[in-house]
């Protein structure tokens, strides 16, 4: 993973980078949701993309997946809101290499810039990227004072999906090679991150972190493998119609805001 430096960004996702790790494992968004529509097949004309947006600090507070409406999804020339549901979608041509952008205000909160990896439909399908959880600007700072991280370095929220024969990420560590210095902390199970947290434990919903990777130089190479005592790291994965290109950019507005999202799975 490469995290380009640009200027500002927050939670799940934003700094350009683009990923690679020790077992070449490509980077990825959250899970799919249960929007199902993308069965039908892509837009007339073009291929369309779709996702749900979630409020990040209320899930921590209360356990709940709470909708963000109002926020501004762009890809390309193309822009979309979330609706009362958090949901949106946009139509690029068939062909076109997907990296949407969410950035906004919803409810009076400013909300972290999110840039989304990128990734490429595959023919006959619109692509699905499922929940997308993403913190207001308060929840990110917070969780950055949590970590005692550097406010001129990158922060990179991680989740870990279990695949296939593999049924569970428990157990699980992130180790980072490179490059010199990066931190990595586990989230306990509020989602907060904590030092005395050894490995991955179960998350209350499978596309919220299990870690954090912090203190990155902006516009560094990260290179990291995940070791888990019967699942495998795989080296590739899909999205519902689509797969990931193993880049995500990502930016930020503000010293320290700097963040991503890498997903990575277990089979």
């Amino acid at each position: 993973m490469r995290v380009r430096g640009l200027s500002l960004v927050v939670c799940l996702a934003f700094t350009a980078c683009s990923s690679t790790s020790d077992d070449t494992a490509p980077s990825q968004t959250a899970d799919a949701g249960p929007d199902t529509s993308w069965k039908n097949g892509p837009a007339a004309g073009g291929v369309t993309e779709r996702g749900v947006v979630m409020d990040y600090g209320t899930m921590l507070t209360t356990g709940q997946l709470v909708p963000v409406e109002g926020l501004t999804v762009t890809d390309g020339d193309q822009t979309a809101t979330t609706d009362a549901n958090g949901a949106w979608s946009i139509t690029l041509p068939a062909g076109s290499t997907f990296a949407p952008v969410l950035t906004g205000t919803a409810h009076g909160d400013a909300y972290s810039s999110v840039f989304l990896p990128e990734a490429t439909p595959v023919a006959g399908a619109d692509l699905d990227r499922g929940n997308l959880i993403v913190p207001d600007v308060s929840t990110f700072q917070l969780e950055r004072l949590s970590l005692s991280a550097d406010s001129s370095l990158a922060i990179v929220h991680v989740v870990v999906l279990a695949t296939g024969s593999c049924t569970d990420i428990v157990g699980g560590t992130l180790t980072v090679t490179s490059p010199p210095g990066a931190k990595v902390m586990n989230f306990d199970a509020k989602g907060y991150p904590s030092s005395v947290i050894p490995s991955f434990i179960k998350p209350q919903y499978p596309d919220r972190p299990v870690a954090d990777i912090y203190d990155l130089p902006v516009g560094s190479d990260i290179a990291f493998h995940v070791d888990h005592p019967t699942c495998k790291q795989t080296s590739a994965a899909v999205v519902p119609g689509g797969t990931f290109t193993g880049k995500v950019t990502t930016k930020a507005a503000e010293p320290g805001d700097n963040n991503s999202a890498l997903v990575v799975t277990l089979e």
